[in-house]
């Protein structure tokens, strides 16, 4: 690599460092290009990105840009998965994609609000339901109350336009 490049591409990690909410390293080593294609598709999908680049690069990047806890943990062939809105996204998404496809990869860890998160805590975080996920079942959850309400309000009134129904329909009779 030119020694030319080398600031831009620390700019630009850098800078999607910035943006991100929460990333997660994994370690990539043996795992075959097609997979790791697959892994960019998936990922582009979920609105995420896998970065891969040297671990001088990323140190120095993820050291400008404030998140000096990152420096100590790259070491031999890591990528990392960055993500800018649902914060448990990557994890998700990476842990899904490692599990299906039996590929060689393992979480290291990963970061959030400014903090390491370690292997475990990743994975914990991949559980999580989804930011949408969340906002439906809150909404359904306020939803339930008034619908029951509804209900126990209408209940009654149904009750008896079924009474006096079948009290017209017996005198029809008579």
């Amino acid at each position: 690599m030119k020694k030319e490049t080398k600031p831009g591409i620390v700019s630009d990690i850098k800078e999607v460092l910035g943006k991100s909410t929460a990333g997660v390293i994994t370690s990539y080593q043996g795992v075959p290009t097609p997979e790791l294609v697959n892994l960019r598709h998936k990922l582009r999908d979920a609105k995420l990105e896998l970065k891969v680049v040297k671990n001088t690069m990323m140190r120095r990047a993820a050291q400008e840009a404030g998140f000096d806890f990152l420096t100590t943990h790259f070491d031999g062939a890591n990528a990392v998965v960055i993500g800018y809105d649902d914060v448990s996204a990557p994890a998700r998404v990476l842990t899904q994609f490692i599990s299906g496809s039996g590929a060689a990869m393992t979480v290291r860890g990963g970061f959030l609000d400014g903090r390491w998160l370690s292997d475990s805590e990743v994975n914990t975080l991949a559980t999580l339901p989804s930011k949408g996920e969340l906002v439906a079942k809150v909404l359904g959850g306020l939803q339930s109350p008034i619908m029951g309400l509804v209900q126990a309000l209408s209940s009654p009134m149904l009750g008896i336009v079924y009474a006096l129904n079948a009290r017209i329909q017996q005198m029809e009779g008579n």
